[in-house]
């Protein structure tokens, strides 16, 4: 068994598709099916249940999945840990983060991180919380940016936490509140609402401190983005209680209001527990601000 055969195989199992597989590997999809062919013979079993328009693992497919994605992280470790002791970081650096880190700025942390670090390739994946701590778990990611809660893969990872904001009630600033100078939470039952996706940490943070104070809000519009969600404000479809950062982007005027009482929102940097950290994430942590 290769490293790269288990490279095809993971990126077969992500892509779910044997042609999007070999575009993102460079490979003839004629070549890439030798691979995984040879890759079963080896193995003795069925690692896809092929059809017309999709690729499905099987339950031996399902089985090799994480030990593959632990062995290609292990060979990468391997190449960063002699490229570190030749006091060179090479290699690529796989972030997670959420869409918003308010009192973060990655690029800025990211562009600091490539004038120290310029041989690493670094990529960043959004995604919700869940996601991005199951895929901090798994290998995917060698860290990711998250806020609380973290879920039910929790226990996975260790986390650092980098600090809190105050959420603040966004208006439209013709909205006969935005002449307020605060708000209390629990006034708000009358208005719609825009809201993040419900799948979200945000959302969880949102709906308790509401539930606490007797808040049932009335929902007209979810979206996937925080950046429509701050420009449906703007446009006075809503309001929403959001990061103060995130109405930088409003395309049409948006007024933040403090609420009462006040939506705290933690964020941390979450790694693996099982592994330590390879040393291309290692020099990034060792750049951020912590609290604890």
């Amino acid at each position: 068994m290769e490293l790269r055969q288990l490279s095809h195989f993971v990126a077969v199992a992500e892509q779910r598709h044997f042609t999007r597989a070999a575009t993102q590997l460079h490979l003839t999809q004629s070549s890439l099916s030798a691979s995984i062919r040879a890759l079963e013979r080896e193995l003795g079993g069925s690692l896809f249940v092929r059809s017309t328009r999709r690729v499905e693992l099987t339950e031996a497919g399902r089985a090799l999945l994480p030990a593959a994605l632990r062995a290609l992280a292990a060979a990468d470790d391997g190449r960063d840990a002699v490229a570190g002791v030749h006091g060179l970081l090479r290699g690529q650096l796989t972030i997670g983060s959420l869409q918003t880190l308010g009192i973060l700025d990655l690029a800025a942390l990211l562009s600091r991180y490539h004038r120290r670090h310029p041989a690493i390739t670094i990529q960043v994946r959004n995604a919700n919380v869940s996601a991005l701590v199951h895929d901090t778990v798994t290998g995917r990611l060698d860290l990711a940016f998250v806020d609380l809660p973290l879920g039910e893969h929790a226990t996975g990872v260790r986390s650092v936490p980098l600090g809190e904001e105050t959420l603040v009630l966004a208006v439209a600033a013709d909205d006969p509140l935005a002449a307020r100078s605060r708000v209390r939470l629990a006034d708000l039952v009358d208005l719609d609402f825009v809201e993040y996706r419900a799948d979200s940490a945000l959302r969880a943070t949102l709906d308790a401190a509401c539930a606490s104070v007797g808040l049932d809000r009335r929902i007209r519009c979810e979206v996937d983005t925080i950046t429509t969600q701050v420009d449906l404000v703007g446009y006075g479809l809503g309001v929403a209680l959001l990061p103060p950062m995130t109405l930088r982007t409003a395309s049409r005027p948006v007024v933040a209001l403090p609420t009462d009482p006040p939506i705290s929102r933690s964020l941390l940097v979450v790694t693996a527990a099982t592994r330590s950290p390879t040393p291309a994430a290692a020099a990034l942590l060792a750049l951020l601000p912590t609290t604890g």
